[in-house]
């Protein structure tokens, strides 16, 4: 158990790093334990790997926003985009044409610049996923010339795999098989409802099944020859997926359990897990950031010190998949703020069906035309997803504290304890308490909440306001690239457990500031909806809603048919919790002049710039 202690101290660096050297106080915990409990002398060693994790995330190189020259090997390579490790760091290179290839040696001449991204609240963050690649800044190639270029690829080997499947088929396998992403997929988020989207990134369930099947075939007098077969796999699957992460884990790990059974260095299952998640991090550190790290490794230990997938009768199976449901929840809830209640059920339904996909997946390498007969039953199980993502079987569970998920995972860590112990008896405590747990992250929110969220809606405007129990938004935002309602405002919303809006108040009818109102309007309940003409209807411009009085200080409203909304702009004032906010939506200049010249009450707290900020907007 020494390596894997030393991966606990390791891990605690990490993250006091990335996140607050606070967190180093944890590592005293672990001590206490292996010092005065386990009396061992020599635990203070430990402390050793702590300010390792904790400096190797200050000394990794990150790259140089005044470089125009870099020289480095491809390690990372996509659809539109490679990744360049250079001994400054990586860097993130937009390569359309596809010219650089995986592991070729380039010498690239450009310009660096800050990653400059679109991003949404609630949508997948590109510069966070680059983040955990350790990547930092976006290299321009305006030349490129090789030291080496890479002749060997796998891309028109996938290419010709997939070209017997449908779009959607052709998508689901390439993730099942090659570890691709399954963002482009509109059902991308009822999977992710569902739970299944984390059962097809847990390729190695899928292999290991694979391998167990393979094992079947070879008397023991072969097992040798099992052990070379299923190492060639490996190194096939790692080319098929251009080396990605998970696949590199597993390799990673049946190395060093070969080592263990034909060598003398004998490594127990848990060191083995230590030392390939150590040896992972020390060259990638930020992936700990990355579910690729954070789904698998865990549930690795944990079943390190159990025993649950070695049982092969039903119950056992059923038990490993609410193990495994278990498990996952607090992170799960973390990514998505709603589950769906026939979760479990597809859970438990799709684990064996994606054994099988696999398999038929793998057929596919050797026929590919087999494909053809794979594509009515995904086409079939996709179909059933789009019934069940048009229909409300959803429950909100919002975005649990740090306090809930440490609590959740202490109990878990009994549940371990009881079940590696068999204090069978006492089980059944531990399944009511997660019952409990569980269950109160869907209750709802009462709580009285007072804050002004700016949401992030790209270019846009969108602003919450949580008064007391109540909702008011102003603005929508709107986009032509994504569906902001669904994709990201109503996930917002779920996250704070906001099931309705009081209100929703637009400042001018601009797109990207009501663009979204429409499809907000049929996903979610809103009570009433106004537009800056309705507070000339009443008394000094004031719109009361639940006891918070919004003012809208523009009264030269132009009539409707100027051609320029931005005149119209509603410019809202309110008052909350003695705090004043001053939202200037698109009004221009001349409005801002005219508020001026009439000595309008604009005395605030917060102002929300106009027209975002626009030099040419506003004064």
């Amino acid at each position: 158990m020494q390596f894997f202690f030393s991966f606990i101290f390791f891990i605690i660096g990490l993250l006091s790093a990335l996140f607050s050297p606070w967190l180093l106080i944890f590592s005293l915990l672990p001590f206490i334990y292996l010092f005065f409990y386990q009396k061992r002398k020599l635990a203070y060693l430990y402390f050793i790997f702590t300010i390792f994790g904790f400096l190797l995330i200050f000394l990794l190189p990150k790259g140089d926003i005044k470089d125009e020259i870099i020289d480095g090997i491809c390690v990372f390579r996509k659809e539109n985009y490679c990744l360049i490790l250079t001994l400054k760091g990586k860097y993130y290179v937009p390569d359309k044409e596809k010219q650089i290839t995986l592991f070729s040696i380039v010498h690239l001449q450009g310009k660096t610049q800050e990653i400059l991204l679109p991003h949404y609240e609630s949508v997948f963050s590109f510069e966070a996923y680059l983040k955990t690649h350790g990547v930092f800044y976006q290299f321009n190639a305006k030349k490129i010339s090789f030291y080496f270029h890479n002749p060997i690829q796998n891309e028109p080997l996938k290419n010709y795999i997939l070209s017997f499947l449908d779009k959607k088929p052709s998508i689901f396998l390439s993730s099942l098989l090659m570890g691709d992403s399954l963002y482009e997929l509109d059902e991308n988020r009822i999977l992710s409802e569902l739970g299944i989207l984390s059962t097809i990134s847990l390729s190695g369930f899928h292999i290991s099944f694979f391998f167990h099947i393979l094992e079947s075939f070879f008397p023991n007098s072969k097992k040798k020859h099992y052990h070379i077969v299923e190492i060639s796999f490996l190194i096939f699957f790692l080319f098929l997926s251009d080396y990605r992460y998970s696949i590199r884990r597993i390799f990673l790990l049946k190395c060093l359990q070969l080592i263990s059974i034909y060598t003398p260095w004998k490594i127990e299952k848990i060191e083995r897990i230590s030392l390939a998640a150590f040896t992972m991090l020390i060259f990638e550190p930020y992936s700990i950031l990355s579910p690729s790290f954070y789904y698998p490794f865990p549930l690795l230990f944990a079943f390190a010190f159990i025993n649950l997938e070695k049982e092969n009768n039903l119950k056992s199976k059923l038990k490993f998949v609410v193990f495994i449901m278990l498990f996952y929840y607090p992170i799960r809830v973390f990514q998505t703020p709603t589950i769906n209640i026939l979760s479990p059920f597809f859970q438990i339904l799709f684990l064996p069906i994606s054994h099988l996909l696999f398999c038929c997946g793998l057929l596919m390498v050797i026929l590919p035309p087999f494909g053809y007969l794979l594509n009515a039953p995904i086409t079939l199980f996709f179909n059933l997803i789009s019934i069940l993502e048009n229909n409300h079987f959803n429950l909100v569970c919002g975005t649990p504290n740090i306090g809930y998920l440490i609590l959740y995972y202490i109990l878990f860590f009994v549940f371990l304890s009881l079940l590696q112990y068999r204090f069978n008896s006492q089980l059944r405590y531990a399944y009511i308490a997660f019952g409990i747990m569980i269950t109160s992250s869907f209750l709802p929110d009462y709580i009285p909440h007072y804050e002004v969220t700016f949401i992030d809606v790209g270019q846009g405007d969108c602003t919450l306001i949580r008064n007391g129990i109540s909702n008011i938004l102003i603005d929508t935002g709107g986009s032509l690239e994504v569906d902001i309602a669904k994709d990201c405002l109503i996930p917002y919303f779920y996250k704070k457990k906001i099931t309705t809006l009081d209100a929703v108040i637009i400042t001018h009818p601009d797109y990207d500031h009501n663009g979204a109102l429409s499809s907000l309007s049929k996903n979610f309940p809103i009570n009433n909806t106004y537009i800056a003409s309705d507070f000339n209807k009443q008394k000094e411009q004031t719109i009361s809603i639940s006891s918070l009085d919004i003012t809208n200080l523009n009264t030269y409203l132009i009539p409707g048919d100027s051609s320029d909304n931005n005149y119209n702009s509603g410019v809202y004032r309110f008052t909350l919790s003695s705090t004043v906010f001053l939202i200037m939506g698109d009004a221009p200049k001349e409005i801002e002049n005219k508020l001026l010249e009439e000595k309008k009450n604009i005395d605030c707290d917060v102002i929300k710039i106009g027209h975002h900020g626009s030099n040419t907007s506003s004064s």
